[in-house]
């Protein structure tokens, strides 16, 4: 008795259902970088995180736990994680600079895979240049400690310390 009859369709066939993403990926222009695949086998997630945040907070003005930790997941759950797809899918969140956020996370990452360890040269270097920032202020105030130390020291010369010899 069912044979022939019109059944209905599935939400596949029915266009009033399709996917958001997908009309918004054709909508939506993508940096050359997001083609290069990432393997998040490679890259150092303690290292990339700080980055992540300070990205965020650089963009938006303020801390997002929230997006930090959906940033995060994204690219935690896959071992290739798809820029594209993470693109469309932080640009509600983002707005207009989801673009831009994207082709620098995305350098980062690309960068971070051919690094060993799995953490970005240029971090590394960055890292090395303020190291070497302390350094030389804690060398500084070595030197003010020393100067004061000396002066400390030295015979007084005022009128006062005069009119007591």
């Amino acid at each position: 008795m069912s044979s022939g009859f019109y059944r209905g369709t599935s939400i596949e066939q029915d266009s009033r259902f399709g996917d958001a993403s997908k009309k918004d990926m054709e909508n939506m222009s993508f940096s050359r970088l997001l083609k290069k695949p990432v393997d998040m086998e490679k890259v150092n997630m303690d290292a990339i995180k700080p980055w992540i945040s300070d990205k965020i907070t650089e963009m938006l003005g303020i801390e997002d736990d929230v997006l930090f930790q959906y940033i995060v997941n994204m690219l935690e759950e896959s071992k290739k994680p798809d820029g594209r797809t993470m693109q469309v899918n932080l640009s509600g969140f983002l707005e207009d600079k989801a673009q831009e956020f994207m082709r620098s996370l995305w350098a980062v990452l690309l960068e971070a895979q051919k690094s060993q360890g799995g953490i970005p040269e240029t971090f590394i270097r960055q890292k090395m240049e303020e190291l070497k920032a302390r350094r030389e202020e804690e060398e500084k105030a070595k030197e003010r400690i020393k100067e004061a130390n000396r002066r400390a020291r030295e015979p007084a010369t005022d009128s006062y310390s005069r009119r007591r010899r």
